[in-house]
């Protein structure tokens, strides 16, 4: 099997650039290809000094140029990060690295408190060893990161990647950007904006594919819709990535600030967006929307609704605006059986060059969980998962560890967790709970909403509670 040089595609790229400013915080720090190279062979050398080439490191941090030094420094060193989402509390941060236990975590001063001994860098305070030159020879199948979902009885539940499925991604997204399969022309003016946290989907389909092809960006450190706009203007932004209630918040404040956007390229993805509010984003937001449909563990993407198809659907075809678009060329899809459902209607199996290996059955095929049918016309419409996972927003979240926190409260006799279908997150996290007789129903929510938190990432806290004295079905 060959090898893989980590980080090698990257570093190529930053070279040939080294005179340009390739990422640029507003307002703040920006550098060049050759400033941020040198960083990166910096900063690997100061890990490598401790002993942490090839280990396996935990990232804790909000967007910034520091979290891409950090991210980018740990795959030159062949090491594995373990990424963590900023906006959990550092509770549920360190569980996780100690459920899968790194040898260091790397960590901006807003998220190092609370952490066992991080190690600090950020736009602040820059580490720097001697450079680190070495392109490590790593197997393609090597766990290059660890994308984490949840703790559950202290075990971490995470997708695993490997190094080639990286390359593959990173190879594949810049693929369909150049080759227009993204939408409009794509030329050498194209400037991104990361403007979603950079662990998440943002770096799968744009923020490290742009660092490859040697294109600019700019980097929010958290979204703001009217931040964004200002950036996108400003700074002549021609393509993004947005989770729907980005783009919903996007077309509110451009509802009360109408004008042209540079936009060519607004790719969206991670939740089902309701019929009447993507209308509303294509009134607002115009020509540039793609929907991606992926999965971590199976590719991103795997299909796209594309430009001209939401110009269809702006148009009323309704059936079209629940579809997740056509297979792109680099994936093979079939439907595998599965029982009780109609004729047409199957698993949703993929196979493809970006799927982890962790993943796959022995003929390199991917299960989704998602039960789909095609149409005639090649169009995916999902109808439902085969497991329980609740996809709120660019979350996905497992109703288990919500179900196992909320049961530590004494009034609690049993507790069942699910996802609802919800306008704004397309599913909301609802909890039905059987309290014991003698329990005070208000307090106990109010208890529940003061404890979770210290536990549980907000995003995964129930929209709603309903007391019961049985559970509903799953």
């Amino acid at each position: 099997m060959t090898t893989i040089r980590a980080g090698d595609a990257t570093r190529q790229a930053l070279l040939a650039r080294k005179k340009d400013v390739l990422l640029e915080v507003p307002g703040g720090r920006r550098v060049t290809g050759g400033e941020l190279e040198t960083n990166i062979q910096k900063l690997a050398g100061y890990l490598a000094e401790r002993d942490l080439a090839g280990k396996r490191i935990g990232l804790s941090y909000r967007n910034s140029i520091a979290a891409f030094e950090a991210f980018l420094a740990v795959e030159r060193l062949g090491a594995t990060r373990l990424p963590t989402d900023p906006d959990i509390p550092a509770a549920e941060a360190q569980a996780m690295f100690d459920a899968c236990p790194v040898d260091a975590v790397l960590a901006d001063r807003e998220h190092a408190p609370g952490l066992t001994d991080p190690i600090i860098h950020d736009d602040t305070n820059v580490l720097a060893g001697s450079a680190w030159t070495d392109t490590p020879e790593v197997e393609p199948d090597s766990t290059y990161m660890y994308y984490p979902r949840q703790v559950a009885s202290g075990q971490l539940i995470a997708v695993t990647v490997s190094y080639g499925n990286w390359l593959a991604t990173m190879r594949i997204n810049s693929e369909l950007f150049q080759s227009g399969a993204y939408g409009a022309p794509f030329d050498s003016d194209a400037k991104l904006l990361t403007m979603q946290q950079l662990m998440h989907g943002t770096s799968f389909v744009a923020s490290f594919p742009f660092l490859m092809m040697g294109l600019p960006q700019v980097i929010l450190a958290r979204f703001n819709a009217e931040d964004a706009l200002k950036a996108i203007r400003e700074h002549q932004i021609t393509t993004t990535f947005a989770v729907p209630g980005m783009l919903t918040r996007l077309a509110s404040a451009l509802d009360a600030d109408l004008g042209d956007l540079p936009l060519r390229h607004t790719l969206y993805g991670g939740a089902p967006l309701p019929l009447s509010e993507l209308r509303r984003v294509i009134q607002t937001l115009g020509p540039s929307l793609v929907q991606l449909y992926g999965r971590i563990e199976a590719g991103w993407p795997l299909a796209l609704l594309g430009q001209a198809e939401h110009q269809i659907i702006a148009d009323g075809d309704d059936q079209l605006g629940s579809s997740c678009g056509k297979v792109i060329p680099q994936v093979e899809l079939r439907l595998g059986p599965v029982d009780n459902q109609p004729e047409g209607y199957g698993e949703l199996q993929t196979k493809n060059a970006m799927t982890s290996p962790a993943f796959t059955d022995p003929d390199g095929w991917c299960a989704l969980g998602d039960i789909a049918y095609q149409s005639k016309s090649g169009y995916l419409f999902l109808h439902g998962r085969l497991d329980n996972m609740i996809n709120s927003g660019s979350y996905h979240i497992y109703p288990r560890q919500v179900e196992e926190e909320i049961q530590k409260d004494e009034d609690v006799i049993a507790v069942r967790v699910r996802g609802e279908s919800d306008p704004k997150w397309g599913q909301a996290v609802v909890a039905y709970v059987v309290p014991k007789p003698s329990a005070d129903w208000d307090a106990l929510i109010e208890r529940l909403n003061t404890e979770l938190p210290k536990s549980l990432a907000r995003y995964k806290m129930p929209k709603a509670y309903h007391s019961c004295t049985t559970l509903p079905d799953s």
